[in-house]
């Protein structure tokens, strides 16, 4: 997979693309770390009807997409030393592709993946994520999902600082032992549920070997190990919603680029958990010109947008209270409304991201090199 291709199908599919359908990101590797944790354990054995349920599910993710549209990016990392920050651009990378499942046009699938590339982080550090998210909507209706299935995997970190990441880098290696998480969250009609499987690999997967450790992933996911979590009909009920995270986030984009008064939350089950989804604040930005240096390019990557909205979300976890942020710079016009120009998350005090679309240079730009 190529992380610095220029954005896909930009003249066949984007004209014809709303601005629920380009979606905006998310802050992967935040959420998914919700779930990371020790290795699993043997549990009782699953419902038969949940496990009949995750068997479905992962035959649909293992299937592939129908791709209707894909963006991909690359990544700026900060790290905080002290007093200052010391970045580096093209760390790593990663794509959104919307599209459906081929054998039934009317889902909704988002697919990510988000993280560092270790041939090019500095200390070859590799931590990433990958999350899908299928869902069904009510006959008729743009909104409210009768279904819904979000799948999440990523190279867990426990690290609280630059210098805790770099030993735990150096104990995986001496090891040979590579700590990994997965989980599916899965709403439907008669039963809600999520479950985790953390694990250990003797293969240091990357951001390039996503498509080889799925199958792996899902034959783990339908064992007897993991944590399972049932939601009660009473939580649904009480949520009103059935929809994942990233499609929460594409709702609340939907609200950003038509300058509706948004909802006070949008609320959604992650690990079997209540969480509250706020649009916090929307700003708009007349034109913003990105500068990046990349890896064996001869050139600075010089890229101007125009018409641009910044839209700054707040995440809240109703059971530990924590709130997390992230902010997507949003094209709000042409064949860029709604899709995110820039994804731009600090998960912690000393690390920032940023992910910028990689677009097609325009004859202007050539001509001021």
């Amino acid at each position: 997979m190529c992380l610095r291709a220029t954005t896909r199908y930009w003249e066949e599919s984007l004209s014809h693309f709303p601005a629920r359908k380009t979606f905006g990101a998310f802050c992967a590797l935040g959420l998914l770390s919700v779930f990371a944790g020790g290795l699993a354990t043997a549990q009782e054995q699953i419902p038969q009807d949940i496990q009949a349920a995750l068997q479905n599910t992962t035959e649909l993710m293992r299937a592939p997409l129908h791709v209707d549209a894909q963006f991909d990016y690359t990544m700026t990392a900060r790290v905080r030393l002290l007093l200052f920050w010391v970045g580096k651009d093209d760390v790593g990378g990663g794509y959104i592709r919307r599209g459906t499942l081929p054998r039934d046009p009317a889902s909704d699938v988002i697919e990510l993946l988000i993280g560092s590339d270790p041939a090019k982080a500095p200390r070859a550090i590799n931590r990433w994520g990958a999350a899908s998210e299928i869902v069904h909507k009510t006959t008729g209706s743009s909104h409210g999902a009768e279904s819904s299935a979000f799948f999440g995997f990523m190279k867990v970190s426990n690290g609280a600082s630059a210098a805790e990441m770099e030993k735990e880098l150096a104990r995986e290696k001496r090891g040979g032992s590579f700590l990994f998480s997965a989980i599916v969250n899965q709403g439907e009609r008669n039963f809600d549920f999520a479950k985790v499987v953390p694990f250990s690999s003797d293969t240091d997967f990357t951001i390039h070997q996503f498509d080889q450790a799925k199958s792996m992933v899902f034959d783990r996911l339908l064992g007897s190990e993991g944590r399972l979590k049932e939601i009660t009909p009473s939580q649904v009920f009480a949520c009103g919603r059935r929809e994942g995270f990233l499609e929460s986030v594409a709702e609340l984009v939907d609200y950003s680029m038509e300058g509706r008064e948004p909802p006070s939350s949008v609320c959604y089950f992650y690990n079997g958990v209540q969480h509250q989804l706020t649009l916090a604040q929307v700003t708009p930005v007349p034109s913003e010109t990105v500068r990046l240096t990349l890896r064996d390019e001869p050139h600075e990557y010089v890229r101007t947008y125009h018409d641009l909205i910044l839209a700054r979300f707040e995440n809240f976890n109703q059971t530990t209270k924590q709130r997390t942020a992230f902010e997507l710079l949003l094209g709000a016009t042409g064949n860029l409304r709604g899709v995110p120009v820039q994804i731009r998350y600090q998960p912690n005090w000393w690390f920032q991201a940023v992910l910028n679309l990689m677009t097609p240079e325009s004859p202007r730009e050539a001509q001021k090199r």
